[in-house]
C-alpha cells in the first residue's frame, strides 16, 4: 500500500497543500505548532474517519474558514483510489449544536465512515501512544478497534452498530430510573445488545490470541530475552475462551438481567464491550502496575512493532507507518529497534523537532522537508 499524494484545504493550520509523498520514509522537521502533527492527523483522518486528537470535527477547520477538505491518493493491490474527507461547520461558518459534519468519499463515491476502513490502513505511533500500557482501558480498547477495524470492514460496522444500541438502551435505563418507561421494554433492547456485544468480543479475543506471539517475539528481542511479554483479554460480562458466539450472548444477557437494578440506578449497561481492558503482563506481574517506565516503553513498542507486522500479514500488504515525534521520546536502543523496522518496511512519515533525532541512515534515502506556519519546503 502506497500514499502517493496528500492535499488539503482549510485544514488545521493549513490554507492550501499538495505533496507528493515517497515510497520510503518522509521526514517532516519544523518547530512546535508549525503543522506537523496536523499532516499525519490528515492522513490519520482519512484511514480511520477520526481524528486520533480530538473528538471535535469542527477543530479541524482553519480559524475562519467554514468548510475543510482532506484528499488521499492511495495505491494498493486493489488499484488507484482518491479517498477525501470533507469537513463543514455550515452556513456561517458555525458547527450545528457544537458539531462539524463529516462527508466521506472512495473515488467520488459517497461511502459511510465504516466503509472507508481498509482503503488506507495506517498505524500511529504518537507520544500518547507511550501511555498505552499504564493508561486507562479505554487506549487499549482503541488500539484493538483501530487493528480489528482496519483488517476488517464488517468489524467497524457492528461496532457502530453496538454504539447506536448501546446509546438506546442506556437512554432507555435512564426512562426507567425516573418512571418514563416501563421495565419490560428493556428486554429487546438487552438481547439486541448481548447479540452485537458478542460478536465483537468473541473477534477479539480470536485476533489477540493471534498478535499475542508476535509481540512476545518482539518484547524478547527488545528486553535480550530477559523478560516474556503477555496480552489477556479481559471481557466485561462474559468467558470467552472457545466459547461460541451464542453461549457469549447469553453469557451477556444473564449478567445484564443480575445487574438490572444498578444498571437502572447509573443509568449505563455495566457489561459489554465498552468495558473490556486488554493487560499487558511482564513475566507474572501485571505491567501497568509494576513495570518500570523503561519496561513499559519496551511493551508499547512491541505491541506497535507487532500491530505493524500483524496487519501486513493478514491484508498482504503494508500498512503506511506515522510517526509523530516520538524518537525523541526513545532512547537510542528502542529507537533503533523503531527505525529497524523501516528497512526495508514500510512507507513512513516521520515528524521530528530536530534533525539530530533521526540517524543519517534514515534522512540519506528519506525526502525531508521543512514545515512552517502552514506550509511545506522542500
Amino acid at each position: 500500500m502506497f500514499l502517493a499524494n496528500v492535499s488539503l484545504f482549510d485544514f488545521r493550520n493549513y490554507p492550501e497543500l499538495d505533496l507528493a509523498l515517497e515510497r520510503s520514509a518522509t521526514v517532516l522537521f519544523g518547530g512546535n505548532a508549525q503543522g506537523k502533527t496536523n499532516l499525519l492527523e490528515a492522513v490519520a483522518l482519512t484511514a480511520l474517519t477520526r481524528s486520533p486528537r480530538t473528538q471535535q470535527a469542527a477543530e479541524l477547520v482553519r480559524f475562519g474558514q467554514s468548510a475543510a477538505r482532506v484528499t488521499c491518493e492511495v495505491q494498493s493491490d486493489a488499484g488507484r483510489a482518491e479517498l477525501e474527507v470533507r469537513i463543514n461547520l455550515g452556513a456561517h461558518g458555525e458547527a450545528s449544536n457544537g458539531r462539524a459534519s463529516k462527508r466521506f468519499t472512495n473515488n467520488g463515491v459517497a461511502r459511510r465512515s465504516s466503509d472507508m476502513m481498509g482503503a488506507l490502513r495506517v498505524v500511529l505511533f504518537w507520544p500518547d501512544d507511550l501511555q498505552l500500557v499504564k493508561g486507562s482501558a479505554e487506549g487499549r480498547r482503541r488500539f484493538l478497534n483501530t487493528l480489528l477495524s482496519q483488517i476488517d470492514a464488517g468489524h467497524a460496522h457492528e461496532l457502530n452498530r453496538y454504539g447506536h444500541l448501546l446509546e438506546q438502551r442506556n437512554a432507555l435505563l435512564r426512562g426507567i430510573r425516573e418512571g418514563r418507561q416501563p421495565q419490560d421494554s428493556l428486554e429487546y433492547w438487552t438481547t439486541s445488545l448481548a447479540e452485537s456485544g458478542a460478536a465483537i468480543m468473541v473477534e477479539r479475543q480470536r485476533r489477540l490470541l493471534e498478535l499475542q506471539p508476535i509481540a512476545a517475539a518482539f518484547h524478547r528481542e527488545l528486553s535480550d530475552d530477559r523478560e516474556r511479554l503477555e496480552l489477556r483479554y479481559r471481557p466485561a460480562g462474559a468467558r470467552i475462551g472457545e466459547a461460541p458466539t451464542q453461549l457469549v450472548v447469553e453469557q451477556l444477557k444473564a449478567a445484564m438481567r443480575e445487574l438490572r437494578e444498578e444498571e437502572i440506578a447509573r443509568g449505563q449497561t455495566a457489561v459489554g464491550p465498552q468495558r473490556d481492558d486488554v493487560e499487558v503482563w511482564l513475566d507474572d506481574h501485571e505491567a501497568r502496575l509494576f513495570a518500570s517506565q523503561g519496561q513499559q516503553r519496551s511493551a508499547v513498542l512491541s505491541l506497535k512493532l507487532a500491530e505493524l507486522h500483524y496487519l501486513a500479514e493478514v491484508t498482504g500488504e503494508q500498512p503506511v507507518l506515522l510517526l509523530d515525534d516520538v524518537m525523541s521520546e526513545l532512547d537510542p536502543a528502542r529507537r533503533e529497534r523503531l527505525l529497524a523496522a523501516l528497512e526495508p518496511g514500510p512507507q513512513a512519515l516521520i515528524t521530528a523537532a530536530d534533525l539530530n533525532d533521526l540517524p543519517k541512515s534514515i534522512l540519506e534515502r528519506a525526502a525531508v522537508f521543512r514545515v512552517e506556519q502552514g506550509t511545506i519546503h522542500a
